[in-house]
């Protein structure tokens, strides 16, 4: 199911099948420009992504068992999500963990999100509350959002050098070597993601504006996520993902205790994540 929601500049759809965004349209030029990623043949197949509870391959021991997600980046993302509470600008959505969900990821939890609209901003935020007070849950939490953005003219600016953890020579992320690019501005053309596929970057951003090359800027509000991951599809695809990660990506062949998981979240009761996009007509 869509739902919608709207004010008098954006009109935001959502679907109830993992909580994610379909469509984010300016409805304050003539023509209802389209903000989000529309799915490209041969491209990314998808638009959105709440990740959840891991981020990556999502292989891990918990109590000397191993378990496995099916996809990259946890199961939330094809969770159906239920209703608690919407009005014109503004709806909340949420899933509880069941006996299907335990036995991938044997913790009791509920996964609530809002998105709301504030002009030309829209704000998400995550409440992970944790259901079995007899023990810690532990997570990752990220979100992996395709905005359209030109292969020719897209660019993202920062307010400092641009520095990276690339991916290692095994295609996971290195956190040792940081590399400088000795550069605020990343050009958003294909060849960059052919060369890095995933950039990851320690959020030490107060700035991070998207011109998509086409009609808008876009400001990212990350607030305290602590690394920020930028991918594109590198052959074909006019999209960006810059991705906040409360956590981090795999880091090496080696299945892991989930409780020794490198930046792993750790909570008894709950706990709260919070981000927003907001949007500029460049014209």
């Amino acid at each position: 199911m869509i739902e919608t929601i709207k004010n008098n500049y954006l009109e935001v759809n959502i679907s109830t099948i993992g909580a994610l965004l379909t469509s984010i349209k300016d409805l304050n030029n003539n023509n209802n420009e389209e903000l989000l990623y529309q799915i490209e043949e041969n491209s990314w197949p998808f638009q959105d992504v709440q990740i959840f509870p891991l981020i990556g391959k999502g292989e891990y021991i918990y109590k000397n068992k191993k378990y496995e997600f099916p996809l990259r980046h946890g199961f939330i993302r094809n969770s159906s999500f239920e209703i608690k509470d919407k009005n014109e600008d503004k709806i909340t959505l949420f899933f509880t963990s069941n006996e299907e969900t335990y036995k991938i990821y044997p913790f009791l939890f509920t996964f609530i999100i809002t998105f709301s609209l504030n002009e030309y901003t829209l704000n998400i935020k995550t409440k992970i509350i944790n259901n079995d007070k007899s023990k810690d849950l532990y997570f990752a939490y990220g979100s992996h959002t395709g905005l359209k953005a030109s292969s020719k003219n897209g660019k993202i600016s920062f307010d400092k050098d641009i520095k990276i953890n690339p991916l290692s020579k095994d295609g996971l992320i290195s956190l040792e070597n940081e590399e400088n690019l000795k550069t605020k501005e990343l050009i958003l053309n294909k060849e960059t993601f052919k060369k890095y596929d995933t950039l990851v970057l320690r959020n030490r951003y107060s700035s991070i504006i998207l011109d998509n090359g086409f009609n808008h800027l876009v400001k990212y509000n990350f607030f305290d996520a602590p690394y920020l991951a930028i991918w594109s599809n590198m052959n074909k695809g006019e999209f960006i993902c810059v991705e906040p990660w409360w956590g981090i990506s795999n880091y090496t062949n080696e299945l892991l205790n989930i409780k020794d998981i490198n930046e792993i979240n750790v909570i008894k009761n709950e706990k709260e994540f919070s981000y927003s996009f907001s949007f500029i007509y460049k014209n």
